[in-house]
């Protein structure tokens, strides 16, 4: 038995633009439509909440739409009122809030041959968790736009989705195995993301900016020979908040340790302007009594990798915050890292002596490429091999007779929160992915009498996809030995 969503569109459009807004969304993303349960539910009712947070923690859906849709060649377009009441003698040119230049607003839309939408998800509900997703779902009035008016129904099933044929078509969550071509983000549901949204709501932020984005693909697009969909294990770490530099700008990754330094420094810095007792925040400033099993939050350096022409410069930092983080600890990092009007927007860098400006990237912003290295997804997709963008400094010495560096390597994964490694490759020199930078000595301590362990350049594979950030080594909470995550399908091509 399995949950399913069905959205009967009430007119055959479908009202939704992209993140960009440069065309209609298509297929739906799943977050809209938990979005919609929860514009709807009472944020004062316990019982509203424990379905959601439900729902949230379910995996990603199915997905079965209209395999005949178009692009309306005119958006829609009409005038939006404003509650402006600051003008003092408002004209008919004004009023009821003509303030966008004079030109109505537009927004693109979809036709649809079928106007239904339907979610699946894996999971049979609790009957409680049921009855309150099937209220939620019969308040909601609208998916998208407002002016895209729908019937919602939830239910139980054990039907499988059907498609594939002339009238309708399946997408699904994209396999590690999966190629590349013909893969789609979509906004999905995560652990916490009822959190995130009503904390969003609270301090006026955008609620795109909380949104998650998995690949999908059409039902049967798979690589050859590919066996299956593993479920993704959770890597260490929930949440990967980053950060860009200007355009333009970038740094030399022999700066990594002092700039995410300087990054936890800022990060303290602010919680401690906003009254926050940051000496008993363990996971921020990382100074862990001995046996204490709290994980720190890692912070990242973010380098141009992976590509063609790859420098390996350092274009952004990211702050990853650990799964079992103390829930008032999480609200207080993301009100000082994001909040409206202030939060992370200057940070000092080596080598200059002004502040660099830097901007926030949302898991929702679109591709572009200035802020390709910088997008969250780019370095938590869920992939079975990860190969280091920036080396990992060993957590143990190998040693000439006994534990060899391989075994090292397959420790430190174990001591970063992850499953245990199928296999494990080193080299010496060079790096897996281009644009992977070797680093001198000097540049893997942050102190001087620290102790010189190795860097290497890894590659590791495990038995079934990993979610990151991946962070490897004894500097892992500082950036050094930053994974990438790669697809073996590509590597046989």
């Amino acid at each position: 038995m399995s949950l399913r969503l069905a959205v009967h569109l009430l007119e055959q459009v479908y009202q939704a633009s992209t993140m960009d807004r440069s065309g209609a969304e298509w297929p739906p993303h799943p977050a809209r439509v938990f979005c919609a349960l929860v514009s709807v539910a009472d944020p004062q009712d316990p019982v509203h909440d424990a379905a959601l947070n439900w729902l949230e923690r379910q995996p990603a859906p199915r997905l079965r739409v209209s395999a005949r849709t178009a692009e309306a060649a005119v958006p829609r377009s009409a005038w939006v009122p404003t509650n402006a009441t600051a003008e003092k003698n408002p004209t008919h040119l004004t009023l009821p809030g003509r303030t966008n230049g004079g030109t109505p607003k537009v927004w693109p839309q979809r036709a649809v041959a079928q106007p239904l939408v339907e979610l699946q998800w894996p999971s049979d509900p609790p009957p409680g968790v049921l009855a309150v997703l099937e209220l939620l779902a019969k308040a909601v009035p609208y998916i998208g736009r407002a002016t895209g008016h729908a019937f919602v129904h939830a239910r139980v099933t054990d039907a499988e989705l059907g498609g594939g044929d002339r009238e309708w078509e399946v997408w699904e969550p994209a396999a590690a195995s999966s190629p590349a071509v013909g893969r789609h983000e979509l906004r999905v549901p995560y652990p916490g993301y009822l959190e995130r949204l009503r904390w969003a709501y609270e301090q006026q932020e955008p609620s795109w900016q909380q949104a998650k984005s998995i690949s999908y693909v059409r039902a049967g697009q798979a690589a050859p020979g590919a066996v299956g969909q593993a479920e993704p294990v959770a890597g260490p770490y929930a949440d990967l908040l980053t950060f860009a530099f200007p355009p333009r700008f970038s740094l030399r990754p022999e700066l990594t340790l002092k700039l995410t330094e300087g990054l936890r420094r800022k990060v303290r810095r602010l919680l401690d302007d906003a009254g926050h007792d940051v000496e008993s925040m363990l996971a921020v400033h990382g100074h862990l009594p001995s046996g204490d099993a709290t994980r720190p939050c890692a912070f990242l350096a973010l380098p141009f990798v992976g590509r063609e022409h790859a420098d390996g410069r350092l274009r952004g930092v990211g702050v990853a915050l650990p799964h079992g983080l103390d829930p008032a600890h999480r609200r207080a990092l993301l009100a000082v890292l994001l909040r409206a009007g202030g939060g992370l927007r200057r940070l000092a860098v080596p080598t200059l002596d002004v502040a660099v400006p830097v901007s926030y990237v949302g898991a929702a912003h679109t591709q572009v490429d200035s802020l390709y290295s910088v997008r969250p997804e780019r370095w938590t997709r869920a992939s079975r091999e990860w190969a280091s963008a920036l080396p990992m400094v060993l957590d143990h010495f190998p040693k000439r007779h006994g534990r060899l560096i391989e075994e090292s390597v397959a420790t430190s994964c174990s001591l970063a929160g992850l499953p245990g490694p199928e296999s494990v490759e080193i080299l010496r020199t060079g790096a897996y992915v281009p644009g992977g930078p070797s680093l001198p000595a000097h540049a893997l301590r942050r102190k001087d009498q620290e102790r010189p362990l190795p860097s290497r350049h890894v590659r590791v594979r495990f038995s079934e996809p990993v979610t990151g950030p991946v962070v490897l080594g004894s500097k892992k909470n500082f950036g050094l030995g930053l994974c990438l995550p790669t697809d073996p399908w590509k590597d046989a091509a």
